[in-house]
């Protein structure tokens, strides 16, 4: 099922204004859902979501936000605090400019561990959960850090070449002929246009940085937090992801307690893509399931 409205990166795009102005999409009506964004070099919210858009906004108010240092949105300064909290921020005065209370929230990579983030912050502005490959949400279990799609990325990032590009976009897909030339000079012409990928650069130093010095994160960590997170939350992972491995989705699923798991075969990182009628059908059947009725 789809929309029948014509959806376009232009006709759907918001920005609102300010010192720290944040760029987004929203269509559609009825129940809100966020869509958050993962941290790839020359990523945005539409890059990431706009060919879901259609699906998703036939019964749903949608909203893609670009999320702080991506595309069309400010520049945070990453030494003012933790990153998911300066998206969380972003995220909340999009939500409120819209009219939105309560949202499901759909997260990828860097934008599930965002979208953890709020919901532990801010646990009734959320109604159900579903992360994509999320970042930050696991220890280490067994893969060796950093793992190789993030490693390919910083090599990108720090020489952004186009055969750089195309190794690095491979590691992301399961089936490598997903990747047509149109795909690959598309993201070639976004990280390329000026400062398309400084943010990214940036953040990534001081990530790898802090990963080397091995030093404890302040506080209690989001993994550790997990018990706390209360909502239905759907993991989804593909079963050949290189970025954040199929592993990272056992910490999560024995700790939420609302939590299930489903994997895509012959997928990698970008499921949304990759396996798009699959992942939309799982997705909404997951967000339009009946509420639980109380026991007494």
């Amino acid at each position: 099922m789809t929309a029948t409205v014509d959806l376009t990166r232009e006709s759907t795009s918001r920005t609102l204004d300010g010192p720290e102005p944040v760029h987004y999409h929203v269509a559609g009506s009825g129940r809100g859902l966020l869509l958050l964004h993962g941290s790839g070099p020359g990523v945005s919210g539409w890059a990431n979501f706009g060919p879901n858009v259609p699906a998703f906004s036939v019964d749903h108010t949608v909203v893609v936000p670009d999320q702080p240092g991506f595309g069309s949105s400010y520049r945070p300064d990453l030494t003012a605090g933790p990153y998911p909290k300066t998206s969380v921020a972003a995220v909340l005065r999009v939500l409120d400019a819209e009219g939105l209370d309560t949202v499901d929230v759909v997260g990828n990579s860097l934008g599930g561990g965002v979208a953890v983030q709020l919901t532990l912050d801010h646990p009734d502005r959320v109604r159900r959960l579903v992360l994509m490959g999320p970042g930050g949400i696991s220890p280490q279990l067994l893969a060796p850090q950093p793992t190789e799609g993030i490693r390919l990325l910083v090599e990108l990032c720090e020489d952004p070449t186009r055969e750089r590009l195309v190794t690095w976009m491979k590691a992301m897909v399961g089936d490598e002929s997903f990747l047509t030339e149109e795909l690959i000079e598309d993201r070639w012409q976004r990280i390329t246009t000026p400062g398309g990928i400084d943010f990214v650069r940036d953040f990534y130093r001081g990530a790898m940085a802090f990963m080397k010095s091995k030093a404890p994160l302040p506080g209690t960590p989001v993994w550790a937090r997990l018990g706390e997170i209360a909502q239905p939350t759907l993991l989804t992972y593909g079963r050949d992801d290189r970025v954040t491995p199929l592993e990272g989705a056992l910490h999560p699923l024995r700790n939420i307690r609302e939590a299930e798991l489903h994997v895509f075969p012959n997928c990698g990182h970008w499921a949304m893509q990759e396996k798009q009628a699959e992942f939309e059908r799982v997705v909404l059947e997951f967000l339009t399931r009946p509420e639980k009725k109380e026991t007494s």
